[in-house]
C-alpha cells in the first residue's frame, strides 16, 4: 500500500523539485563550442560538442549520462561537431537536429550526419526559423535561425550564418544560444523577431568574435548577462576587444570558459527565488509570460528564404 500512496503521490506532483529547474552547463571545451542542458522534465539536450572527444565525454560521464534526448550541430564547423563524433559513439542519442548546410571543406560533419543515420531510433530533424521544439511542455524553446534547405559553402561565414539559434525561455528567464552566427543574422533576426529576441542571458556568437554581437543587437536583446566560450591562447584572438567594450557598454556581466564549465540555473516557480550563475551572480526573476510568436513575426516564403541564401553567400543545391 505504501509503494502504491508513493507512485500516486508523483503521478499528481508530477517532477521532482530537484528536477524541475533548468541549467545550462557552457563546457570548457577549449576553443569551441559545447552546451548540455538539463530540462525541468528530467530530458536532456547538448549543443554541440566542442573539437575533441576527450573534454564533452569526460563531462557527460561525471554527469552520469547514458542518453541524450536532444542533441543539435549548430553548423558544420570541427569546433563544434567533433566532440559530437564521440557523442554518438559512446552514448544513446534519440534526435539530432541539423542544418542541411554542406561544408564541402570537410569531412567529419559527413561522418556525423552517418553516425546520427546509424544511431537505432534516433530521428534526424532539419528546424526552420519560428519552429517550436517540444523538448518540455514548461520550456519554450524557439527556433530563430537556420538552413532548412539544401547548401554549401567552404568559406566560414555563409557556414557561420547557417548557424542553428535557439532561444529558451522558463519561469520569466530566456537563454539566447547564438552558434557561431554573424552580424548579417543578427540584424535579420532583428527584423523579424523584434522584441522576441528579449533575453536575460546571452551565449556570445562565435566566441565573441568582432563580426558578432553588435551594439544594436545587443540593444535588442537587453540582455544582463553574456557568457562566451572560448579557448585559451587561441589563433582566432577570441575573445576579440571590440566585442568585449560592446559587451561592457551594454552594461553585462561577462562570464567566459577560460575560467571552466560555467553554469546557469534558472529555479523552478517559486517566488523569492533567484537564477545564478556559478553561484556569483544576483538577478531578480521577472514573472512575465513567454512572448508569444505571430506568424507575421518570422514571414519565411520562398522569397526570404532565397534572400538568406544570398545573404550568406552560400550555394543552393
Amino acid at each position: 500500500m505504501k509503494k502504491l500512496t508513493a507512485l500516486l503521490a508523483f503521478l499528481l506532483l508530477g517532477v521532482p523539485a530537484a528536477r524541475a529547474q533548468l541549467t545550462a552547463n557552457f563546457v570548457d571545451v577549449g576553443q569551441g563550442d559545447s552546451i548540455y542542458i538539463e530540462l525541468p522534465n528530467g530530458h536532456n539536450a547538448l549543443i554541440d560538442g566542442g573539437p575533441n572527444g576527450d573534454s564533452i565525454r569526460n563531462f557527460l560521464k561525471a554527469k552520469g549520462v547514458t542518453t541524450i534526448d536532444h542533441v543539435v550541430l549548430t553548423h558544420p564547423h570541427s569546433d563544434h561537431y567533433i566532440g559530437l563524433l564521440e557523442v554518438f559513439k559512446k552514448f544513446q542519442v534519440n534526435e539530432f537536429y541539423d542544418t542541411k548546410m554542406d561544408n564541402t571543406d570537410a569531412q567529419g560533419d559527413n561522418t556525423l550526419r552517418r553516425l546520427a543515420q546509424a544511431e537505432p531510433g534516433c530521428k534526424t530533424i532539419y528546424p526552420e526559423p519560428g519552429d517550436q521544439l517540444n523538448w518540455d511542455r514548461n520550456v519554450t524553446v524557439k527556433v530563430l535561425n537556420s538552413c532548412a534547405s539544401p547548401m554549401s559553402a567552404k568559406d566560414n561565414t555563409p557556414i557561420n550564418n547557417c548557424s542553428i539559434v535557439l532561444r529558451l525561455y522558463y519561469n520569466g528567464s530566456a537563454i539566447l544560444l547564438m552558434g557561431d552566427a554573424e552580424s548579417e543574422v543578427e540584424n535579420a533576426m532583428m527584423r523579424i523577431f523584434k522584441s522576441g529576441l528579449n533575453s536575460t542571458y546571452l551565449k556570445v556568437g562565435h566566441h565573441g568574435s568582432r563580426y558578432s554581437t553588435s551594439a544594436k543587437f545587443l540593444e535588442r536583446v537587453q540582455a544582463r548577462v553574456a557568457i562566451i566560450s572560448v579557448g585559451k591562447d587561441n589563433k582566432f584572438g577570441h575573445p576579440h576587444k571590440e566585442t568585449m567594450d560592446r559587451l561592457v557598454a551594454a552594461g553585462l556581466q561577462v562570464f567566459t570558459t577560460l575560467d571552466g564549465t560555467q553554469t546557469l540555473t534558472i529555479p523552478a516557480p517559486k517566488k523569492g527565488v533567484e537564477p545564478v550563475v556559478n553561484g556569483e551572480i544576483e538577478l531578480p526573476v521577472v514573472y512575465t509570460p513567454a512572448p508569444e510568436f505571430r506568424m507575421q513575426d518570422y514571414p519565411y516564403d520562398p522569397a526570404d528564404a532565397a534572400a538568406m541564401r544570398q545573404l550568406r553567400g552560400a550555394s543552393a543545391e
